[in-house]
């Protein structure tokens, strides 16, 4: 995992791949670092943002401590706080404690409108057939909100596990515990429903690259 971190220096921690499997995102984001240690943090903020913007979520961590710290950008705790969850949700470590302290500077209506906001770009995720926002939106219910709804995480476990998403079935049952059992039939039933939604986008989206080939091929 790659990310920046900044305690009373700056560390950096970069991603070990070999030179072939470096991507353009990869480049970019090391130009990125480089920009920080050279406290050019304006054009930092613009490559993070970027990278950020397209579910990065090591970008997505750096972004929201600059914009925390006022580097580069004004400082707003409103939108650090977003990026923080996002990244938090992307498992990087380093984003829940940060996202735990912009927690107590933003008052509790913001918070909220905050995470609505983090919701509804999960839902966008979902909406454009992106697979890993699956147990993200499970998470979500789990370790964003105030108070955990077990039941929405329990729908979205089970969406991502019917789509062979990685230990997602493990953490389903774990949830499952926690239901009651006419709550565990209605949430099955929901589940099924964003299951059939999913798979109809991706037959979808399926055609419209098959048509697309198929243009290619006669030009």
């Amino acid at each position: 995992m790659r990310y920046i971190g900044f305690c009373s220096l700056l560390t950096i921690v970069l991603f070990s791949v070999s030179f072939a499997q470096v991507t353009d995102s990869d480049r970019r984001f090391k130009r990125a670092t480089d920009y920080v240690k050279e406290k050019r943090y304006t054009e930092a903020v613009s490559i993070f943002e970027e990278l950020a913007r397209n579910s990065e979520h090591d970008a997505q961590y750096n972004l929201a401590f600059l914009i925390s710290n006022g580097k580069g950008v004004t400082k707003n705790y409103s939108e650090a706080l977003f990026w923080a969850f996002l990244s938090q949700l992307g498992k990087i470590e380093k984003a829940e404690e940060l996202a735990e302290d912009l927690t107590e500077m933003v008052p509790e209506k913001v918070l909220k409108e905050v995470r609505e906001k983090v919701l509804e770009n999960l839902i966008a995720r979902f909406e454009n057939k992106d697979l890993g926002v699956l147990t993200e939106l499970g998470d979500f219910y789990l370790l964003v909100l105030e108070e955990q709804d077990f039941e929405n995480a329990y729908l979205w476990y089970n969406v991502a596990s019917a789509l062979g998403v990685q230990n997602s079935a493990e953490i389903r049952d774990k949830v499952e515990k926690e239901l009651e059992p006419d709550t565990i039939i209605k949430m099955q039933d929901a589940s099924r429903k964003r299951f059939k939604e999913f798979k109809k986008k991706e037959a979808r989206n399926d055609r419209k690259e098959i048509k697309k080939m198929e243009r290619n091929y006669e030009s």
